[in-house]
């Protein structure tokens, strides 16, 4: 039962990373298709962090902390 647990968290977890990744990718190629270097150059920062950054923030700003 408790590996049962397990597998579906680990799962859960890294289904997690996979929909955020496949996120990211539609928004960096939406940022590729700006007219100009500036406008690529924010959205792709805009779009830039990490999932574990991503999710680092999240929890501190959940938890009342500044992002």
């Amino acid at each position: 039962m408790k590996q049962a647990l397990l597998l579906i968290a680990v799962l859960a977890l890294s289904g997690c990373a996979f929909v955020y990744d496949q996120v990211q990718d539609i928004a960096q190629a939406k940022c590729a298709n700006l007219g100009n270097a500036q406008e690529q150059r924010a959205c792709e920062k805009r779009n830039a962090p990490a999932y574990d950054d991503y999710e680092a923030r999240r929890k501190r700003l959940k938890e009342g902390k500044p992002g």
